[in-house]
């Protein structure tokens, strides 16, 4: 059985003067570093159309040697409880070897169940420092793009179309517009991989700020902006367009455009663990330190994000990835003095405000429970309370935005109502 997971987006820059919050130098690879990619796609077969828009895709290092960097794939799978409890089984590994972080020209873009856990001479979440020297140097560099497209001989005829065929009809509970579980594994069946060759060229001569959470804080980072035309035997071109961080230690992809598709990573995450303790750079929680944050629960703000809290899109099951945040968030209440502490969940505008409330009331308990049956908090010291859509932080007109809104907050009771 082959699934292909699409992690795709439409990006929205619009981003000012740049004002780089951590140096790029912070941002690199540790075990239990989490990336998460904000996705969008228009898929079309023939069991019919699909929008898979702001689905969260995770990304997460399982460790660093000198053969190279392991990851795991989390696929996010939309739906109700049957469904996120198949998602929790989509986990897939993925190497990349020390000599391709180096050397490669050659980038995988979408991944799917059958791929190998290492392909040979490319990279999958980041560049080579090489093509990032080049860029930097000569302004261009030839380039090798592997990413999964229309295949005429399988159910899926329509993956990579410049058109957006309308979504399904709304649930009649106010849920964003889903398909079905047969529906949607019928249409991630029989996709194939094709290699589109062409030149990137540096498009601006200096680095261009992009907007990132970096452990629940908004920065932007510095990235080298490429692009090009791309082929692949007697398909149409295809302009490609990649954002990089600006680090030759872990160049990075924070974005890319592929046709009418693209993807763009909304978080980074790490906790007090795999930081080694923090770095302390970058804002109080940069180093993603369990001080930082309880400073900032004590301050007049009164509350603080739960930037590693993971749930599958759409559900309110907690992923295993929360597990080290959920523990230092256990350290942070166990240190207050507050007798009663709330879990806040909000949620982004998708949807009805009926099914964001429930939904905001539902990933906020299942923290609590969390807190309260795996780490000894005391449930008469937690109050758990959804707010819905009522609270955005940012705007919900972006996919950034909408990213920052979904979250859970750990709040003390001085906060405003």
């Amino acid at each position: 059985m082959r699934l292909t997971c699409c992690a795709l987006c439409i990006a929205a820059l619009g981003i000012g003067a740049p004002a780089w919050g951590l140096e790029a130098q912070d941002i690199k690879p540790r075990p239990g570093l989490i990336l998460t990619l904000d996705t969008f796609a228009s898929i079309a077969s023939s069991a019919g159309t699909m929008a898979y828009t702001d689905m969260e895709d995770h990304l997460s290092i399982q460790g660093i040697s000198p053969e190279g960097l392991s990851y795991k794939i989390r696929m996010s799978v939309p739906g109700d409880s049957r469904i996120s409890e198949l998602a929790q089984r989509l986990t897939w590994p993925r190497k990349v070897r020390h000599e391709d972080l180096e050397y490669s020209s050659r980038m995988t873009l979408l991944y799917s169940s059958v791929d190998p856990e290492s392909y040979g001479g490319q990279t999958f979440a980041e560049t080579s420092r090489n093509v990032l020297a080049t860029l930097k140097s000569r302004g261009e560099t030839p380039f090798v793009v592997g990413i999964y497209t229309e295949s005429d001989a399988g159910p899926l005829a329509g993956l990579m179309r410049s058109d957006t065929p309308a979504p399904p009809a709304p649930h009649p509970n106010g849920a964003p517009p889903l398909p079905d579980l047969g529906q949607l594994f019928h249409m991630m069946f029989g996709s194939a991989r094709h290699y589109y060759r062409g030149t990137l060229q540096r498009v601006e001569p200096q680095d261009v700020p992009i907007a990132v959470l970096v452990n629940g804080d908004r920065v932007t980072l510095p990235a080298v902006h490429a692009g090009g035309t791309f082929t692949f035997g007697q398909d149409p071109p295809r302009k490609v367009e990649i954002w990089w961080l600006d680090n030759p230690d872990w160049p990075l992809t924070l974005r890319w455009t592929f046709g009418p598709a693209s993807q763009l990573v909304t978080r980074i995450d790490w906790t007090e663990e795999s930081s080694g303790g923090g770095n302390g750079t970058g804002g109080a929680r940069a180093g993603g330190g369990g001080a930082g944050m309880g400073a900032q629960l004590a301050s007049e703000s009164c509350r603080v994000e739960l930037h590693g809290i993971y749930f599958n899109s759409g559900s309110a099951v907690l992923l295993e990835e929360s597990e080290p945040m959920l523990k230092q968030v256990a350290a942070i209440i166990k240190a207050s003095s507050e007798p009663k502490l709330t879990i806040e969940g909000h949620t982004d505008n998708i949807g009805s405000a009926q099914y964001n409330q429930t939904l905001s009331e539902q990933r906020a308990g299942a923290v609590r429970d969390a807190l309260v049956s795996r780490y000894g908090i005391p449930s008469a010291r937690l109050i758990a309370k959804g707010y819905g859509l009522t609270r955005p932080i940012e705007t919900n007109a972006t996919f950034e935005g909408r990213a920052h809104n979904r979250r859970v907050e750990l709040a003390r009771p001085c906060a405003a109502p």
